[in-house]
């Protein structure tokens, strides 16, 4: 999603940068920090972001002292190319809060594209409507701002899946169990230069999650990065 949509004096965007880094997945990674959009707390929170001593990186929707919730996100120090990039994913994704969305997608560097094109995503998500489709797989094209979605409703017991997505030079395929073989793959117009990955928790649409607790998503990466 549009993560750069944010402004100070409605001039200058937030700026993505954090105050810390983190190693994860034998890659390093910058924490976002500070205030800015899409998270609609306007807080990203870098201590939402941390490694077990399983390899899990863990990402949490936490509230902060002065009882507001902050986001979490990082986005990878270096770029990615082709190939398939795969992951387990543990959290509520069944039964995710209609305003919170987990997302896992390479996004394009200033260098590449502006905000809204390029991007291939993997987001559990709502998107603000309680009985929408919790699964959803989007590229947003690499010519001008446009995007192909497809959305995948799950049992709402779901708290752990594989997901992964294929990036070739003239297509992008996904897959999980949870897909029952259904097929999801969009040819043409995708991204095809280097891109960071980014990973992230936020709040859609409410500045706190609809239940008032905290949230936690928890990602391994099935390969070295």
């Amino acid at each position: 999603m549009k993560r750069r949509l944010c402004a100070i004096l409605a001039l200058v965007c937030v700026s993505a940068a954090s105050a810390r880094g983190i190693e994860w997945a034998g890659t390093e990674w910058r924490v976002r920090t500070g205030a800015g959009k899409p998270c609609a707390s306007d807080r990203w929170n870098a201590d939402g972001a941390w490694v077990d001593a399983d390899g899990w990186l863990h990402l949490k929707i936490a509230r902060l002292p002065d009882g507001r919730f902050a986001c979490v996100e990082l986005e990878s120090t270096r770029r990615f190319g082709f190939g398939r990039y795969a992951f387990d994913v543990r959290g509520p994704i069944g039964s995710v809060d209609p305003d919170v969305v987990f997302g896992v997608f390479m996004y394009p560097p200033a260098d590449v594209g502006p905000d809204g094109t390029n991007e291939i995503d993997i987001e559990i998500a709502r998107w603000g409507e309680a009985n929408a489709p919790q699964v959803n797989y989007t590229v947003w094209n690499r010519s001008g701002i446009g995007k192909r979605h497809a959305a995948l409703s799950v049992q709402e017991n779901i708290t752990h899946s594989m997901f992964a997505f294929n990036w070739q030079r003239d297509s992008v395929s996904w897959e999980s169990p949870l897909q029952q073989g259904r097929e999801v793959s969009f040819r043409g117009n995708i991204a095809d230069r280097p891109q960071t990955l980014v990973i992230n928790l936020w709040l859609f649409r409410r500045p706190y999650p609809r239940s008032q607790q905290e949230i936690e998503f928890m990602i391994k990466s099935l390969r070295p990065l």
